[in-house]
């Protein structure tokens, strides 16, 4: 078997307008801290007081000395955005209510969504800035002789990954539209993804789009339509050059991140056999 990648490098770049930030206690300032903090300190009272003197003398303490060359475990902490890296977005994310109910936080979907069958579509012929229809979909559809069935998990390669590390990633690429998400979700998919910085359009061709036209659907079609069609998507998937048109799977899992409105995720392809 073997397996692809396709999860993008989690790193402040041009094409990440979010930013991580990583406080790192090192291996030497873990040994000074824990030596300072894991004194082994006597219970109270009276019969304990040989084991306070004890440690009050040093007898009982820890020193960074005492660990193997000096050095203790490092601890990073990590701060980030639950969209930044290859993520999948929840239906709260979409918007507070789902048909009138609380949309489900990424904790609280079916894990079974999250790996199964995948089929790649190619789009890239789809210029920067346009909305991918339906028309789009079902003509990629055709061409590698396949029909969507229930849970599969469903990938638009869009080229943009070619992108990634430039300002162009976040600002000029496609996306999909309301109407070819609304098809892909009514064939029973659960789980769509893009390799593109979003779902849809980059946002300043968005913005700049209802800016002229005053259209409200011109912003985050694709993502309110999640208001009304229960459905996840995948942003920032990277390698889809390396994948076949269909007969792979894909492993996608997110995080039991509790309440929260998203998840990143190692998405992994499997494909049996020797090669692609």
């Amino acid at each position: 078997m073997q397996l692809i990648d396709l999860s993008a490098p989690i790193c402040n770049n041009q094409s990440e307008p979010m930013r991580i930030k990583i406080n790192r206690k090192t291996h030497s300032s873990g040994a000074k801290e824990m030596a300072k903090n894991a004194h082994i300190k006597p219970y109270k009272g009276m019969k304990k007081i040989r084991e306070y003197l004890k440690y009050v003398m040093g007898i009982r303490k820890i020193r960074n000395s005492d660990f193997p060359d000096s050095e203790f475990i490092s601890l990073d902490i990590v701060t980030m955005p639950t969209h930044m890296g290859t993520h999948v977005d929840a239906p709260f994310h979409f918007g507070s209510k789902f048909r009138e109910e609380r949309a489900r936080t990424i904790d609280e979907l079916p894990i079974e969504w999250f790996y199964g069958d995948a089929i790649k579509l190619d789009l890239r012929d789809i210029a920067p800035g346009e909305l991918i229809t339906q028309f789009d979909i079902v003509k990629a559809f055709k061409e590698i002789d396949y029909k969507a069935k229930p849970n599969d998990i469903i990938l638009i390669w869009t080229g943009m990954e070619e992108k990634w590390g430039t300002r162009e990633y976040f600002t000029n690429s496609p996306g999909m539209s309301e109407e070819a998400t609304e098809f892909l979700v009514n064939k029973g998919v659960h789980v769509i993804g893009i390799d593109a910085y979003g779902f849809d359009r980059s946002i300043p061709i968005m913005l700049n789009a209802y800016i002229s036209t005053k259209d409200k659907k011109m912003l985050w079609p694709a993502h309110i339509a999640g208001r009304r069609l229960e459905y996840v998507h995948i942003e920032r998937l990277m390698n889809l050059d390396k994948l076949p048109a269909k007969g792979f799977k894909i492993s996608c899992f997110p995080l039991r991140l509790i309440g929260c409105d998203a998840s990143w995720i190692r998405a992994i392809a499997l494909i049996e056999g020797e090669g692609v």
